[in-house]
């Protein structure tokens, strides 16, 4: 198996350093690094009403890389991508937009389900404060999959929205949403949360049928900051930005003013352009290393040799769908008597990375009765030997 982690600097200036916190953040490989520092250097400037060269350039980095995002999701129209701040500022922009646009109003239902990230429950929990929609969660299966009965019974004519999750944060399940928009009525408007599907497989929005995507870009090696909004283009033509100023508007008077055109209207303020070069330098990265097969390729390999070792130790409570296919190298355990924290704080004596705690999916670890947990996760950068040093690490101070 290739050794990815001579591209990735960090591990070059820690020599001793095992990353297994991937499912947080991802390192960053030399060809963002230097694609940044290049920029920087040479080319930096504000966009969109530059006339000079290098606010050409920067303008045409900015295009280049909503043209590789859109691209990569397969709907080719760089006009439906927005960019933003963060997931909580991504999925709160959509949600105000519904209400502000009366897309959402009182008594109407949002289905969510159970393993959602927080930054996919509170901004429906602050809706249901503000004008009183409903929030209901969805059920899952014995294997960590979406209980479509469950779903099916609870998606009646009061849904409006249906926001879910591609890939858990904390199991590591791939949802069949295809099926969730198979199913989906003209009246309801899907949202899905691909932040942990994005940096292992490309989530198509046209196969998946939803109406807003929202995923990260640290977590797919670029840099810290920017998250990537796609909807679809005749809602966002159709709906009133929550915000407005700067090149998000077109013309402003005394009393009035007009909003810019997409994807403009819904970016105010100055564009990061760093950011948006860095997650197109992470992407063409992909493209290098043999696209998305390369990372399947080496993900399902980790995940196998992972599962094997957590099964020849009872002592670790791995909470898992028991099979190694339709899901992601993210591994969710718990040692009983042992506080999570007490665990990472172990692997943090021998410069292993791991996260520890309720991984932002409280009403989920409520639901299964579990206090703390700990988490594992992996990335191209990561070998059998990283794995192999990590259970060693367990077994040494855990396995009493």
């Amino acid at each position: 198996m290739q050794n990815f982690k001579e591209d990735f600097p960090i591990f070059k200036n820690n020599s001793n350093l095992i990353f297994l916190d991937s499912t947080s953040s991802t390192q960053k490989p030399l060809y963002v690094i230097e694609g940044i520092c290049n920029y920087l250097s040479t080319q930096y400037s504000n966009i969109h009403r530059g006339l000079y060269d290098i606010a050409i350039q920067s303008e045409k980095i900015y295009f280049d890389s909503k043209q590789k995002v859109a691209d990569f999701l397969w709907t080719q129209d760089l006009k439906e991508i927005i960019y933003t701040y963060n997931s909580n500022y991504a999925l709160n922009i959509i949600a105000q937009t519904l209400r502000l646009n009366k897309a959402l109003q009182p008594w109407d239902k949002v289905l969510v389900s159970i393993v959602e990230h927080h930054s996919n429950i509170v901004p429906w929990l602050i809706l249901k404060e503000e004008i009183g929609i409903e929030l209901e969660f969805i059920k899952i299966t014995e294997n960590f999959e979406i209980d479509f009965e469950d779903f099916e019974k609870k998606y009646d004519e009061k849904v409006k929205v249906i926001a879910l999750t591609h890939v858990s944060n904390v199991t590591g399940q791939i949802f069949d949403l295809e099926k969730i928009g198979a199913l989906k009525r003209e009246d309801t408007l899907f949202i899905v949360d691909a932040s942990q599907s994005f940096p292992h497989f490309q989530p198509k929005v046209k196969d998946i049928n939803c109406d807003f995507l929202f995923f990260t870009a640290h977590k797919v090696m670029a840099d810290s900051g920017l998250w990537v909004i796609w909807g679809r283009r005749e809602l966002l033509e159709k709906y009133k930005p929550i915000f407005s100023w700067g090149g998000a508007i077109n013309e402003v008077k005394e009393q009035c003013f007009k909003s810019g055109a997409l994807p403009f209207k819904f970016e105010p303020g100055t564009p990061n352009v760093s950011w948006a070069l860095s997650l197109l330098k992470a992407l063409e990265y992909i493209e290098q290393i043999w696209w998305y097969q390369k990372i399947e390729q080496i993900e399902a390999e980790l995940i196998e040799y992972s599962l094997d070792e957590f099964k020849k130790r009872p002592y670790l409570k791995l909470i898992w769908s028991k099979e190694s296919e339709n899901r992601v190298w993210v591994f969710w355990f718990y040692i009983e008597g042992v506080h999570a924290l007490d665990i990472a704080d172990v692997m943090a004596e021998h410069n292993i990375c791991i996260r520890a705690g309720q991984h932002c999916t409280e009403p989920f670890m409520d639901y299964l009765w579990i206090s703390s947990s700990a988490r594992m996760s992996l990335y191209i950068y990561n070998s059998k030997d990283d794995i192999k040093s990590f259970f060693e690490v367990l077994d040494a101070n855990f396995n009493i």
